[in-house]
C-alpha cells in the first residue's frame, strides 16, 4: 500500500473522548449521532443529539398525562378528596402552585433519566425506552380515568 499523500487535517484530540454533544446541535432535529455503535459505550450514559420521533410523542403523552392528572386532583381535592399519597399530601399543604411545580417536576426528573439510559437500559435489562414510556402513560391513564370517574359519581 502507498504512503498518504495529501494533507493530514486531523486535530489530534480524539472526537470520542467528548461526552456531550455541541450546543449547536443538541437542540436541532438534524443531529448525526443516533445510536450507539460500540458495546462498550452503551455501558454508560450516551447522549446523543438526535432522537425518534415517536419517543417525543411518548414524552409528551407522559407530560401531558401528569399535569392532567394534577389538575383533576387538585379539582377533586376541592370538591371534598384528600390525597391518599402522603409525598404529595404534604406538597398539597404549601398550595397548589408547589403540587403542580413538584408533581410536573418529578415526572419530568423521571422521563429524563429514562431517557439519558435508554441505551444502558436496554443493555442491562433488556428494557427499551418505549416499553417504560409506555408503562409511564398506562398509569397516568388509568390514574386519569380513575379521576375522571371520582368526578362523575360525586
Amino acid at each position: 500500500m502507498a504512503p498518504f499523500a495529501g494533507v493530514d487535517k486531523r486535530s489530534g484530540q480524539d472526537r470520542r473522548g467528548r461526552q456531550r454533544p455541541r450546543f449547536n446541535t443538541t437542540f436541532s432535529f438534524n443531529g448525526m449521532r443516533i445510536g450507539v455503535r460500540r458495546a462498550e459505550d452503551r455501558q454508560g450514559v450516551v447522549a446523543f443529539d438526535h432522537y425518534h420521533p415517536s419517543l417525543f410523542v411518548g414524552i409528551m403523552v407522559v407530560l401531558c398525562l401528569s399535569l392532567l392528572d394534577a389538575q383533576l386532583t387538585l379539582i377533586l381535592i376541592a370538591r371534598g378528596a384528600r390525597e391518599l399519597n402522603p409525598v404529595m399530601q404534604y406538597y398539597l399543604s404549601h398550595g397548589p402552585e408547589v403540587f403542580l411545580l413538584v408533581k410536573y417536576g418529578l415526572t419530568a426528573f423521571s422521563v429524563l433519566i429514562i431517557v439519558l439510559l435508554k441505551e444502558s437500559l436496554i443493555t442491562r435489562y433488556r428494557l427499551s425506552t418505549g416499553m417504560l414510556l409506555h408503562v409511564f402513560a398506562a398509569f397516568f391513564g388509568s390514574v386519569v380515568i380513575w379521576e375522571f370517574y371520582l368526578l362523575s359519581v360525586h
